[in-house]
């Protein structure tokens, strides 16, 4: 009995929880400004940053050397969102790993099968980011959701939908970071935008890509800065060589 009764107790006892550096959620916009090409060209953009050296270094630059990277496809509230599953970056191989997994991802994301579409509900992706983050059993010192799109958000197809507004003050009740990738192609002013409507949390920024032919490199230097901790030393080998 006495045994029993200490295998039930393990069996009550959660697991605890993985701890990492930082927990990231890839919010892209698949709405139906995006066409099946541009949609693709975003996902390569992903896919490319994740094998860049630099990238993958900063991933791995924190105390505990590992991220937790999961995203999401996000279009017109009423439309379902797609997603990854949460995925650990603790080596270069890994990031590389997951970086073919982001490559192909547009077969599972809905767009493939003419899914997804219609406005552009950036509150409620974000309020579905969250949702991610909070149910993934993951603990970490920084969580950000990273939001790329080329639009200002719509009005929702039902009522019940979070906006923008609603969705930035959860994210800063829950000690969330949001930044942007704002895609200028259709509203030249769209990184203001996203400055002045929906970025929040310390050290939260922008970053603007003229176009999609644009998004790769912006997406490269966007993802270096969300992974590289904070205490890390950030400068190149040659300056700090500069200070011996």
């Amino acid at each position: 009995m006495r045994a029993l009764a200490l295998a039930l107790s393990l069996l009550a006892t959660p697991l605890a929880a993985q701890e990492v550096d930082l927990e990231i959620v890839l919010a892209v916009d698949g709405s139906g400004s995006i066409s099946t090409k541009e949609f693709k060209l975003q996902l390569e953009g992903y896919a490319n940053a994740l094998r860049d050296e630099a990238v993958q270094s900063a991933a791995i630059s924190g105390p505990l050397g590992k991220i937790a990277i999961a995203m999401m496809v996000w279009s017109d509230a009423a439309f379902k969102k797609f997603e990854t599953d949460w995925f650990i970056i603790d080596s270069r191989e890994a990031a590389g790993r997951y970086a073919d997994i982001v490559e192909v991802f547009h077969h599972h994301s809905g767009r493939t099968y003419g899914m997804g579409g219609g406005g552009t509900g950036i509150g409620a992706g974000i309020e579905y980011a969250l949702k991610m983050i909070d149910e993934n059993g993951i603990k970490a010192q920084r969580r950000t959701i990273d939001v790329s799109g080329d639009g200002v958000e719509t009005d929702p197809w039902f009522r019940e939908a979070m906006v923008l507004p609603e969705a930035r003050a959860l994210a800063q009740s829950k000690d969330v970071t949001i930044n942007g990738l704002a895609i200028l192609t259709d509203f030249k002013a769209l990184d203001r935008y996203y400055e002045n409507e929906m970025i929040t949390g310390p050290g939260a920024f922008v970053i603007e890509a003229k176009n999609f032919d644009a998004f790769a490199e912006a997406i490269q230097r966007k993802l270096f800065l969300e992974f590289m901790s904070p205490i890390a030393d950030r400068r190149t080998p040659a300056q700090r060589a500069s200070l011996r």
